[in-house]
């Protein structure tokens, strides 16, 4: 099993906590090699950390570390432009390039930093991709349709998360999906959104194989109704009722996106206990919470427990949001 994280040295405290759970729900996998991409040197403190981590799960657990500092070089000599990746980073885009960076891999499993694996990950990273698939992605139906928009996206067509990514990496070196990305960088000229999750819905267009929900669920998914997520296009499609709700009550794959980090002193995530418990795995078991931001973790789980109770608050919250971050232009 070849998995792939990408991050900074600041962010390896966090990473660590989802590879600690993933090593723990995997025991039964012979072999398990962990590829971290990284965006510029990683203190010496912190390659220890990881080290001690994946080695203290035995044998047929390798740990790689891969510098990606040059990335942005790369898309510039390939796509002629200098990317602005904005609040996202550098290493954001070293899941787009991770089949062209790890060559031996015939196939990877991208996952996020900020994530936790509550499960045993063996079923979907066998699972066969149909002819014509390069990657298994799971849907984002909260998505803004600006966002589709923006990348040309009919409102039917469905758009995928980049947190989670099963890829067919023989694929995607044989049909230059990084080259393919790069001109398609050029295109806009930088100027997307969601930088690297755009991006590889576009170059992936059509050819993207549906994950189940629970292979990348949302923690503030614990507070949607699946009636309301059912009303975006082609969502209810793959993804029933009963398989929504099992997926709430026991993701495989928790992906801490928003603001409700378990990391924060006061959050109130559901499923920061399932983090806490892998946290003590993690050589930064000792690290403190973020303090100073109880007041706005307080406000932001009125706001998920109000999205529960109606759904409609939670999309003029969302608005404005967007409006506040990308401009009123941008709708």
């Amino acid at each position: 099993m070849n998995i792939v994280y990408n991050c900074d040295d600041n962010y390896i405290k966090y990473a660590s906590v989802s590879m600690a759970s993933l090593l723990e729900n995997n025991r039964e996998e012979a072999r398990i090699h962990i590829y971290v991409l990284t965006a510029g040197p990683i203190s010496e403190s912190s390659k220890k950390g990881l080290h001690d981590l994946i080695e203290g799960y035995g044998s047929g657990r390798e740990l790689s570390l891969r510098d990606i500092s040059g990335i942005k070089e790369l898309i510039k000599e390939r796509g002629g432009v200098d990317f602005d990746t904005g609040r996202f980073g550098t290493a954001a885009l070293g899941r787009i390039f991770a089949p062209e960076l790890i060559p031996e891999a015939k196939r990877l499993l991208y996952i996020d930093s900020d994530t936790l694996i509550n499960g045993s990950l063996s079923h979907m990273y066998r699972m066969r991709f149909t002819e014509g698939r390069l990657a298994a992605m799971a849907m984002e139906p909260t998505i803004y349709p600006e966002v589709k928009a923006a990348i040309g996206f009919s409102e039917e067509e469905p758009y995928f998360n980049s947190g989670v990514i099963l890829m067919d990496a023989e694929a995607w070196r044989r049909e230059d999906i990084a080259g393919r990305a790069c001109r398609i960088i050029s295109e806009y000229k930088g100027e997307l959104r969601f930088p690297d999750q755009d991006i590889l819905n576009r170059v992936l267009r059509g050819r993207v194989q549906r994950l189940p929900q629970r292979y990348n669920f949302f923690s503030g998914y614990y507070y949607r109704r699946y009636t309301d997520l059912a009303k975006v296009p082609g969502f209810a499609g793959g993804c029933s009722r009963e398989s929504f709700l099992r997926a709430k009550r026991k993701p495989v794959i928790i992906h801490f996106a928003g603001d409700e980090r378990p990391w924060i002193a006061g959050n109130l995530s559901p499923y920061r206990g399932v983090y806490r418990s892998f946290r003590r795995l993690s050589p930064w078991r000792d690290e403190p919470d973020i303090k100073g931001r109880r007041g706005y973790m307080l406000f932001y789980h009125l706001v998920n427990v109000m999205t529960f109770i109606c759904p409609g608050l939670r999309k003029m919250i969302s608005r404005i949001y967007y409006i506040r971050r990308f401009g009123k232009d941008s709708l």
